[in-house]
């Protein structure tokens, strides 16, 4: 590669360039041209379509929106369960007040009840349930009652029969003065039937 003078900016260039890199001249010229005719050399003009300012802009607004999208979410989860928080302690107390006027409604109610005939009842026989004792506070009869109730309700019995049948002792406690008259019972003392 051989070097030879730009004519119009006096640097060293390739002899084989058809512009100077420097200063843009036309080295290589159609000889019929005149030097005069030769336009000033002008670097070529790159078009812009603006394509790389609106893809600078919208990359800016993407990080920008990032950003605040970002600390939005930052902010509403804290926001969040600063709130969820709250209504936790806000339910507590409220589940708190719920349980304590549940507790002492039955506590009014189970001080009314004591004073009842069944509550007196109960309060002589804690094993038997409120309904039981309600039953025999209404002198009612009912098959799987125990024969305790009976007896409470009634008194002793005027006799007891004892049969086996194979399945065990199987037992008939009458009353005479009372309809109706006759119940059996096997060893749990649980009333299957009465007559």
């Amino acid at each position: 590669m051989s070097l030879t003078k730009c004519p119009q900016c006096q640097k060293d260039i390739n002899s084989t360039a058809l512009f100077c890199p420097q200063c843009g001249y036309s080295i290589k010229t159609d000889p019929k041209q005149k030097s005069s005719d030769i336009l000033p050399p002008q670097t070529p003009k790159k078009q812009n379509n603006g394509c790389g300012i609106a893809l600078l802009f919208i990359g800016i607004l993407l990080i920008i929106f990032l950003i605040k999208t970002c600390s939005e979410t930052e902010d509403h989860s804290n926001s969040t369960s600063e709130t969820v928080s709250q209504f936790s302690k806000e339910d507590s107390i409220k589940n708190k007040a719920k349980i304590d006027s549940i507790d002492q409604q039955q506590k009014i109610e189970n001080e009314k009840f004591l004073k009842t005939k069944a509550g007196k009842i109960h309060k002589k026989h804690p094993e038997w349930s409120k309904e039981d004792c309600i039953k025999i506070s209404e002198h009612k009869i009912w098959i799987g009652m125990h024969y305790d109730m009976l007896v409470y309700i009634r008194g002793r019995p005027n006799n007891i029969n004892t049969s086996n049948y194979g399945d065990g002792p199987n037992y008939q406690a009458c009353w005479y003065d009372y309809d109706p008259s006759c119940f059996y019972f096997d060893e749990s003392q649980i009333i299957t039937s009465y007559n």
